[in-house]
C-alpha cells in the first residue's frame, strides 16, 4: 500500500513527468545533431569523400600491419609525426609497386582532411611538429622522380579546329539525327558557358538557360549558373557577368540556331524550367519530337560524361579526348587570340587569374611551327618560320605578361595595404596605379 500523502504523490508524479520531457528533448537533440551531421556530410562533394576515405584507410591498414592498431585521431603529435614519416618512406602499392609521387603528397593531404573533419588540432601539412614527416615525404618524392617514376599525364587534350571539322563532317555534330544534336548542344554549353563537370551539366535545368535579345534584336542565350565546384555557394561569389552565346546568322553551326533546333525537338512537357536540360533519344519517335518525354528520363551521367570521348574515338581523333577538352578549347583559343587574362577568367569563371596560366602553352600548330623552324635551322636553310611563330606566339606571350603583371601588382598592393597605405582610403571608378619593380 503507498504510503505516501496525496502532495507527495502529485510531487513525484510531476518529478517524473518532468524526467520523461528531458529525456524526450535529449532524445530531440541528439537526432538533431546527427541529422544535422549527415545533412552536412551529405553536401561535401562526394569524389573528395570517397578519396579521403580510400587514402585513410591505407595508413590504417599501414598501422595495422605494424601491429598499431590505434585511431589516427587519438595518436599524440610527436608519435604520429613518427609514424607518418614511416608510412611515407615504406608504403607500397598492394602489388608492390610504388606510388606515383603527386599520389603520395595527395594522401598527406587526406589524413590531414581527415583530422580536420574529426575535430583533431593537428595539421600534419603546417604544424613544425610534423616536419619531419614532410621532410620524409619531400626526399621520398624527390627519390621517386629520381628513378624515373612519375604521375602520369592526365590533362585533356583541347580540340583543334580540324578535329572539330572531322566531328562534324562524320555527323557526330549537327542537328542532323537526334544523338549528334545532343552532342552539338552538349560542347557549346561547354564551350561557350565554360561548363567544367559532369555533374553541372547532370543538374543543368531548361530555365537555367534563358533566350533573350539585345536592343538591336540580336538574339543570344544567357546562363543562370547554379553550383559549381569552384562557387559552391558558401562564400557568395559569382561570376563577373553571366556567360552567353550570341546568334551568328548565316553559320550552319550557330549556337543559338542549335539551341532552337534542340527546343523544337523536345516534347512540349519538357520545356517547363524544372525540366532536365539532357534528356534521352526517344527510339520510337512520334511526330517531330526526337526525346524522350518523363522527367525520369534524362540523358544518364555515364553517357553525359563520355560524350567526347566517345565522338573522338568514332572519328578516329588521337590524343585524350574528354570533356573536359572542350572547356580547355575554348580557354586557349582565348589566351592564343591575345584576350586579356582578367576578360578570359570573366569568361571561365576561374576563383584565381593564375589558373589561365595552366592554359597558356603553346598549341600544337605553334609546337609544329618552333619544330619547323629548328629543322630549317639544321639544314641550313633560312626561312621566314620566326617570324611566323612569333606572330602566333605574340597573342600568348601577351597574356602571360599581363598574368604577371597583375601578380606582381597584386602583392604590392597587398603589401601597401598591410602597411596602411590604403587604411580608410575609399576608390571608386576605374583607377591606375603604376608600380615600378626594385
Amino acid at each position: 500500500m503507498d504510503k505516501r500523502t496525496p502532495r507527495e504523490i502529485e510531487m513525484g508524479d510531476r518529478v517524473l513527468e518532468s524526467l520523461a520531457r528531458s529525456i524526450g528533448e535529449l532524445d530531440e537533440l541528439i537526432e538533431s545533431e546527427n541529422s544535422t551531421e549527415n545533412f552536412v556530410m551529405n553536401m561535401r562533394n562526394p569524389n573528395t569523400v570517397r578519396k579521403t576515405s580510400t587514402d585513410v584507410n591505407k595508413i590504417l591498414t599501414w598501422l595495422r600491419s605494424k601491429n598499431r592498431n590505434r585511431d589516427i585521431c587519438d595518436i599524440p603529435a610527436a608519435e604520429l609525426n613518427t609514424y607518418l614519416a614511416q608510412f611515407f618512406m615504406t608504403v607500397t602499392k598492394q602489388n608492390g609497386e610504388q606510388y606515383e609521387p603527386n599520389t603520395l603528397k595527395s594522401i598527406q593531404c587526406s589524413i590531414n582532411r581527415f583530422l580536420a573533419e574529426k575535430g583533431s588540432n593537428l595539421n600534419i601539412i603546417e604544424d613544425r611538429e610534423f616536419k619531419h614527416s614532410r621532410d620524409v615525404l619531400l626526399s621520398k618524392r624527390k627519390l621517386l622522380r629520381q628513378q624515373g617514376k612519375r604521375n602520369k599525364d592526365r590533362r585533356a587534350d583541347p580540340l583543334t579546329q580540324n578535329e572539330i571539322d572531322i566531328l562534324y563532317s562524320n555527323n557526330f555534330l549537327d542537328g542532323a539525327n537526334p544523338k549528334a544534336l545532343s552532342n552539338t548542344v552538349y560542347l557549346n554549353n561547354s564551350m561557350y558557358f565554360g561548363m567544367r563537370s559532369r555533374t553541372e551539366h547532370v543538374n543543368l535545368r531548361w530555365g537555367d538557360i534563358e533566350l533573350k535579345e539585345t536592343s538591336t534584336v540580336e538574339k543570344f542565350l544567357e546562363l543562370s549558373e547554379r553550383a559549381t565546384k569552384t562557387r559552391t555557394g558558401v562564400t557568395g561569389e559569382t561570376r563577373a557577368f553571366a556567360p552567353k552565346m550570341f546568334e551568328e546568322k548565316g553559320n550552319p553551326r550557330c549556337p543559338v540556331k542549335m539551341y532552337l533546333l534542340y527546343k523544337r525537338k523536345r516534347p512540349d512537357k519538357m520545356l517547363t524550367e524544372d525540366s532536365p536540360f539532357y534528356i534521352g533519344i526517344n527510339r520510337k519517335p512520334t511526330g517531330d519530337s526526337w526525346y524522350m518525354s518523363q522527367p525520369n528520363e534524362s540523358m544518364g551521367k555515364n553517357t553525359l560524361g563520355n560524350i567526347i570521348k566517345l565522338m573522338c574515338e568514332g572519328a578516329g581523333i588521337q590524343g585524350r579526348k574528354v570533356n573536359h577538352s572542350v572547356r580547355k578549347t575554348a580557354i586557349t583559343t582565348l589566351v592564343h587570340a591575345g584576350i586579356p587574362p582578367t576578360l578570359v577568367q570573366q569568361h571561365s569563371g576561374h576563383k584565381n587569374i593564375a589558373s589561365i596560366n595552366n592554359y597558356s602553352t603553346a598549341s600544337i600548330n605553334q609546337q609544329k611551327g618552333m619544330s619547323d623552324l629548328l629543322s630549317n635551322f639544321s639544314k641550313g636553310k633560312t626561312t621566314d618560320a620566326a617570324e611566323e611563330v612569333n606572330d602566333d606566339l605574340g597573342g600568348l606571350e601577351n597574356v602571360l605578361q599581363q598574368i604577371g603583371n597583375y601578380e606582381f601588382n597584386n602583392d604590392i598592393i597587398n603589401n601597401m595595404s598591410a602597411k596602411g597605405l590604403f587604411t580608410s582610403s575609399t576608390i571608386n571608378g576605374n583607377v591606375t596605379i603604376n608600380f615600378c619593380k626594385e
